[in-house]
């Protein structure tokens, strides 16, 4: 049943674009808001907001379990795990990056990070195309992991349960720094990335460039500090054959970032969908035979 939910949710996925229709987090802010006010310590008011809602639905499965053949659970399943998709049209927003890279505009494409990526408001300001293209790069890959693939890692092992937890664990990170205890929070959520990051540098080795992916294979294994999006990023790199990209010359041309900036971004995506095939594939295979 947990496939044929991820299938019928991944069908509606395609069919809207976006979990959109079922993404209503003011629940969860009131949550937040309430349990900010308990007088609890931080961590504990964060552990809660994660858990009790993963923990009820935990309990209504268990009580819907075998109803009308199973049907009610399977509508649980499949409502939970496209909440927990991620927030918002990914391949617009990519398509938008994607636009700016191709009219060279640098500094538009700056204050669209600003405007629309999580946590870039609160970045230095890039010194150029190189970095931002990087930076950008980064959270592309990042957030094609954490609203897919991670959600299908811990919706897999852990049930709907699982899914809602990462997704709210997400959320949580997106509060105001007032409101969320940032050092812990991130810390959790590396600690909750590290084995689906590695398993998809991995498939980023078998859907791209194996050879000359796997030392990177390797790195990603032994590696307990680097950041997740670098992670991604550098096995994308070099799965994709990708090296350091360089937009202007001492001039400052930037000419180079419409042409190679778009291209990178459209290697990027191809590469994820790829490797979403591939996890789909490797589910399949696990219903079938385990």
């Amino acid at each position: 049943m947990t496939f044929l939910a991820l299938i019928i949710a991944l069908s509606l996925l395609q069919y809207w674009g976006s979990g959109s229709p079922v993404h209503m987090d003011h629940w969860f802010h009131e949550l937040v808001r309430k349990l900010s006010g308990s007088g609890l310590s931080v961590s504990l008011q964060f552990a809660l907001a994660v858990l009790l809602p993963a923990l009820l639905v935990l309990w209504v499965q268990t009580l819907v379990a075998g109803m009308l053949f199973g049907a009610i659970s399977l509508v649980l399943m499949v409502f939970v795990l496209l909440y927990g998709f991620g927030r918002g049209d990914f391949e617009a927003l990519v398509g938008q990056y994607r636009e700016y890279c191709q009219r060279g505009d640098f500094e538009a494409a700056y204050l669209f990070a600003r405007e629309e990526i999580p946590g870039a408001a609160g970045e230095e300001r890039p010194s150029g195309p190189e970095q931002l293209h990087r930076w950008m790069k980064e959270r592309i890959c990042y957030m094609g992991f954490e609203r897919w693939f991670g959600v299908i890692f811990y919706f897999a092992i852990l049930g709907p349960a699982g899914a809602l937890a990462y997704r709210l664990l997400h959320l949580y990170g997106e509060l105001d720094e007032d409101a969320a205890p940032a050092a812990t929070v991130s810390r959790v959520r590396f600690l909750v990335d590290w084995v689906p990051v590695r398993l998809l540098v991995f498939a980023f080795a078998l859907t791209g460039d194996w050879v000359g992916s796997r030392e990177q294979v390797m790195t990603s294994l032994q590696d307990t500090t680097t950041a997740s999006p670098a992670v991604i990023a550098d096995a994308a790199h070099a799965a994709l054959g990708l090296k350091a990209t360089v937009f202007s010359d001492s001039n400052g041309d930037t000419g180079a970032f419409a042409e190679v900036g778009d291209w990178e971004i459209n290697q990027l995506q191809s590469l994820l969908r790829r490797s979403a095939v591939a996890w789909v594939v490797v589910l399949s295979l696990l219903v079938l035979f385990v």
